[in-house]
């Protein structure tokens, strides 16, 4: 039987679980993701390459690639953790709840037009302790990530999408899990990735 292609649009999170990730799905799929991973670890807190970005990166690639017919048997996409940065001087939201929900929507339809089967992953936790003691950059709050996990759940169950609930799974692992202050260890990339494995493997 000939393998599934699956498709991986996300954040940098998903960067890092996806070595691991291919090797669990390989005898049943063919992974590939958005290009240019090499360019998106230089700076993790950057979208750029294989980093997708905040939600309007997102579907501004997509529609991209739409006018290029790019075609997918399953289109993976998680966005979230970029969208919720703040602005640590002047306290804005990168993008507001309300435009990611459009956004979220948006996404849904034009890859519907571009794939057989859309799964959505969820956003992964931060612990505000953790995540703004650093002096620069930008702010992140754990009661946005919760807010913004919860509506693109809302919105994947009103549009009959599968979502894999990686932020709950991941909060439940504890807190000693950071290996700064977004991003994961290696034992809890791995676990991410049987995680995700295990629902695309039972599809």
């Amino acid at each position: 039987m000939e393998r599934q292609k699956i498709f991986v649009i996300g954040d940098s999170v998903s960067i890092h679980y996806g070595p691991y990730l291919r090797e669990m799905i390989k005898d049943k799929f063919d992974y590939d993701r958005k290009k240019g991973i090499g360019q998106a670890l230089t700076d993790l807190d950057k979208p750029i390459g294989g980093n997708a970005g905040d939600s309007r990166m997102v579907l501004e690639y997509l529609i991209e690639e739409y006018q290029k017919n790019a075609r997918y048997d399953i289109l993976v996409i998680n966005c979230g953790l970029h969208d919720i940065r703040v602005d640590r001087f002047s306290n804005k939201i990168q993008v507001d709840l309300e435009e990611y929900k459009l956004n979220l929507i948006k996404i849904i339809k034009i890859s519907k037009m571009m794939a057989n089967k859309i799964i959505w992953i969820g956003l992964t936790p931060i612990i505000d302790e953790i995540h703004n003691l650093r002096k620069e950059g930008f702010l992140r709050y754990s009661k946005d990530v919760e807010n913004y996990d919860n509506a693109a759940k809302q919105i994947m169950k009103e549009y009959n999408i599968p979502y894999i609930d990686i932020y709950n799974f991941t909060k439940n692992l504890g807190t000693d899990i950071y290996l700064d202050h977004v991003h994961f260890k290696e034992e809890v990339k791995k676990l991410q990735a049987a995680f995700i494995a295990g629902y695309l493997n039972c599809t």
